[in-house]
């Protein structure tokens, strides 16, 4: 599985909670977009789905979808392509990797190796061998044993290196099309090592990319023209561009795009003619197309599959469709976005997918007077209940644009019961306006355009980014007294302009995110600040030149910070890393962190380059009082949990843990609203089942019995 390698991973979190609260494998979850199909397989009556970074199954009988690891066990699924026959089931991984399935066992094979990086372009079986083409030639990789044979890569004109695209073996002659031509190897006592022994095909028009063999016969095909032989043209048309033929049940079918209206067609070929598929208007785009016992199956953009057969499109509910530009949180929900797509997942309960005509470049997200708001960096602010427009020329508005074609909005805050905005690039760019749409701007002491990107509020003071492509650095603005305050490299309060980031703890820190990485302030108050803070752990300073892009800090006081080598979980207040999650030891589908953001009930969403997941750390926000509070399960078995939950708690709690007879187990003081444990005592020891009795203990020393937990 692909957690197996850390089954139990610890999250060292700070104060006492250290060594508390633990992640496993259930803990981690995918947010991908599985619905635009790139190519698809049938094995064991279901048909695999693979989109750019994960996959879902169709069981053909019940009809059931299963998503990622619940379909299958893979260490990532950047699946780039797949094959079947009656016996074999062969994946290629982006990496390099091969993974093949049989009724016995499955074999992992390794092509990369010490090699420079590989990309496997087709697979073929033929006689229990597998042909592997790819950048660095064609590999045969024995399926009973799943050891790498020969790899035929100087095969070209003069022992040239080739890509090969595909393989075709028939009658056994080995066929392969590369970026440079067609060759043939037709002898097989042939040396095949030898590349005198290969023979190139002269097509006169252009060079094909594919081939497909039916009743004997081997065609080749190209953008326009089918080709049967070398120098036969048995099609052509200058309007279409083929992308792939199959055949299937001795029927050629080609998928082909129309360069008139830029959409996919399926059709069949037969007498030099394609006779195209009546398809939905929905089917633009098409990644591949299968047959099954129960006809031909077709997936693709958008649509994920369609049965052409039962005229039925099945795709997994409740699931992103993009790959996020950006993620934001509000409160309980995560939104992403990506151009005019948002996707929003309500508590953790699944996504909803939304697109606008018009409104794109989607920059944030806030709740005002009970109304969703979103910012763009285009078209100003949408009032999303009310379905409008704010811009430069909304009754009121002192917006204004920065160019003729766009109006550049930042962020948008709700705070103090007005609407805070950032109105990028202009001579007053930070505004408001309140519930009766008065509009307000503040003056920032600036002669010309301010490019501000983001902004944090706490009490009086607004702390707003600076472009960094644009000088750069911070401005502070006092509203109470209407100061401006300029925190930059040239007053030696930072390291570095180029600002990515910042975030403001639960002990009025401010934490600053930069290309040379990371500093902090010790108090909010600008007038307060002399020199910045190097986090230091007594013996180096660390994340010194480490480009930080993201900074959140969450419910128990850790800073999370996103970089390009990963996530870094820091504990301020023991000046020290206490955890780093990267590709190699935790789900995260790439190094690269673009943004984390926290919910209100403890889930971190992690938005990579490849992708996003999420990690439910448990680390809730703090409630307002004890009335939900729960410890969960109860009872709990020892021979099936590994933690005990705890929710519903206030802020700044010290929980004592004792057995029936009033002896001390653990104490454990959090200042979240809810963490886990790990069933281990301060000795050291599990727990052994009895009635466990927990307590809160006040800061005069009293305890008040919460909750009895019975341990089987």
């Amino acid at each position: 599985m692909i957690f197996c390698r850390w089954l139990i991973l610890l999250l060292l979190f700070g104060l006492n909670l250290v060594a508390q609260t633990i992640t496993t494998n259930t803990d981690w979850n995918y947010h991908l977009n599985i619905r635009d199909v790139n190519h698809m397989a049938l094995y064991n009556n279901s048909i695999y789905c693979f989109s750019d970074n994960g996959l879902f199954s169709l069981d053909l009988k019940s009809k059931n979808i299963n998503r990622n690891n619940n379909s299958l066990e893979l260490e990532n699924y950047k699946v780039v392509k797949s094959y079947q026959n009656s016996e074999y089931f062969v994946l290629a991984l982006q990496n390099g990797k091969l993974v093949i399935y049989n009724s016995e066992k499955v074999n992992k094979i390794n092509l990369e190796g010490n090699n420079k990086e590989i990309e496997i372009n087709s697979l073929n079986i033929y006689n229990d061998l597998l042909y592997v083409s790819s950048s660095l030639g064609l590999y045969l990789v024995s399926l009973t044993d799943g050891l790498v044979l020969e790899n035929y890569r100087n095969v070209g004109e003069n022992g040239d290196s080739l890509n090969i695209l595909e393989s075709l073996i028939i009658d056994d002659k080995i066929y392969i099309t590369s970026s440079t031509g067609v060759y043939i190897l037709d002898n097989k006592f042939a040396n095949p090592l030898d590349f005198r022994s290969w023979k190139k095909l002269n097509f006169i028009f252009d060079l094909p990319f594919g081939m497909i063999a039916n009743n004997d016969i081997v065609y080749f095909y190209s953008k326009n023209r089918i080709y049967e032989g070398e120098n036969d043209v048995i099609y052509y048309n200058d309007e279409i561009s083929i992308k792939k033929i199959k055949n299937l049940n001795f029927q050629l079918y080609v998928n082909y795009n129309n360069s008139k209206n830029f959409k996919d067609y399926l059709g069949t070929f037969k007498n030099s003619e394609i006779t195209d598929i009546n398809l939905p208007g929905k089917i633009d785009y098409i990644g591949d197309f299968i047959n099954s016992d129960r006809g031909i199956w077709i997936s693709g953009k958008n649509f994920s599959l369609y049965s052409l057969d039962y005229k039925e499109f099945f795709y997994p509910s409740n699931n992103l469709n993009i790959l996020p530009d950006k993620i934001f949180s509000l409160d309980k929900d995560i939104y992403a976005t990506k151009a005019n797509y948002i996707s929003y997942n309500s508590q953790n309960e699944g996504w909803e997918n939304i697109s606008f005509d018009k409104f794109k470049n989607i920059t944030s997200v806030a709740k005002f007077n009970k109304d969703l708001y979103f910012s763009s960096s285009d078209v100003g602010i949408l009032n999303y209940d009310k379905s409008l427009i704010i811009d430069e020329s909304y009754e009121n508005s002192l917006l204004v644009t920065q160019s003729i074609e766009s109006i550049n909005i930042s962020d948008i805050v709700s705070a103090q019961n007005k609407l805070w905005i950032l109105n990028y690039g202009s001579l007053r760019p930070l505004l408001s306006f309140d519930i009766n749409n008065d509009w307000q701007f503040y003056d920032l002491q600036n002669s010309s355009p301010l490019y501000p990107t983001k902004f944090k509020f706490k009490d009086e003071f607004i702390w707003m980014l600076l472009d960094k492509n644009k000088d750069g650095g911070l401005i502070v603005y006092d509203m109470l007294t209407q100061e401006t305050f300029h925190i930059n490299e040239n007053n030696n309060l930072l390291n570095s302009n180029y600002v990515n980031d910042i975030a403001i703890d639960k002990n009025e820190n401010i934490w600053i995110a930069s290309d040379d990485g990371l500093i902090y302030f010790s108090s909010y108050n600008p007038r307060l600040i002399t020199n910045y803070i190097i986090p230091n752990d007594g013996s180096q300073y660390l994340f010194r030149g480490i480009r930080i892009n993201t900074i959140e800090d969450d419910y128990a006081g850790n800073i999370w910070l996103g970089t390009d080598n990963g996530i870094f979980v820091f504990d301020n207040l023991e000046n020290k890393i206490v955890y780093q999650f990267n590709s190699l030891n935790s789900p995260i589908l790439s190094d690269t962190i673009k943004s984390i953001k926290f919910n209100d009930l403890g889930h971190a969403y992690i938005n990579t380059s490849d992708g996003l997941v999420s990690l439910n750390t448990f680390l809730e926000k703090p409630y307002n009082d004890l009335n939900d509070f729960k410890a969960y399960p109860n009872p709990l078995n020892l021979k099936e949990e590994d933690r005990l939950f705890f929710s519903g708690l206030t802020d700044g709690n010290y929980i004592k843990i004792t057995s029936l007879s009033g002896e001390k187990i653990i104490e454990i003081e959090t200042s979240a609203g809810g963490f886990n444990w790990n069933l281990i005592s301060e000795k050291g020891n599990k727990i052994s089942p009895g009635i466990y009795l927990v307590f809160l203990v006040s800061q005069n020393a009293n305890e008040n019995l919460i909750s009895k937990i019975f341990i089987k």
